[in-house]
């Protein structure tokens, strides 16, 4: 991870919310993370034409989620170097909120994007796999796990699990700080973590 960035950005405008709930984008912004990198070369990893992504770009530039930190001529071209404005996202409490049906609406879109950002990141993940095994690369097995349950606990185990699930998120984050860990000694993983209580719809009486 580059030591440069601020370990944490908040988001604190619904626009920018917005911007960053889009899958593709929240996969841009995470590639910009580790590296300083073109339009170019994060098209290049995420299997997209480059001229699909300027528009995204632009986007998450207008609200300073990532800047420019290097400009430089390429032919008649200028050529953007973009970095992630922090290793880390948060959104504001402010924004996710049940008060009404217009401040709804944030947190439902972040619920979305972050399923939707996880499930397009392990699709693609998958399929770039099987393309380098295809190549030729040598196979290495490692474990993907994806599970779902469903417990009835009490509101004290609840609250444990929640303080343990963070401190397993803060763990992998500082796992990911190493500077003397580079590509070819490391492997990129993704955590994904959905804790929530689970309601369902009330029964109304049937009528006559």
């Amino acid at each position: 991870m580059n030591k440069q960035i601020p370990p944490v950005f908040t988001i604190q405008s619904l626009e920018a919310l917005r911007v960053i709930a889009d899958p593709l984008r929240a996969q841009i912004y995470e590639l910009l993370v580790d590296q300083p990198q073109t339009v170019r070369q994060v098209a290049d990893k995420l299997g997209e034409a480059p001229a699909r992504l300027y528009y995204h770009f632009g986007l998450l530039e207008s609200q300073q989620l990532i800047r420019t930190v290097e400009t430089r001529q390429v032919a008649n071209l200028l050529e953007k170097t973009y970095q992630a404005a922090a290793a880390r996202l948060e959104v504001h409490p402010s924004l996710l909120t049940f008060d009404d049906q217009v401040n709804r609406e944030p947190l439902l879109e972040y619920i979305a994007s972050t399923m939707d950002t996880t499930r397009e990141d392990l699709l693609r993940s998958i399929r770039a796999r099987l393309i380098t095994l295809e190549q030729g690369e040598a196979a290495r097995p490692r474990q993907v796990l994806i599970h779902r349950e469903l417990r009835q606990i009490s509101e004290e185990q609840a609250a444990e699990f929640h303080q343990r699930l963070n401190q397993l998120i803060e763990a992998f984050a500082q796992t990911g700080s190493d500077p003397d860990l580079n590509d070819s000694r490391g492997q990129t993983y993704g955590l994904t973590i959905a804790f929530y209580p689970n309601f369902y719809y009330p029964e109304f009486p049937a009528e006559k």
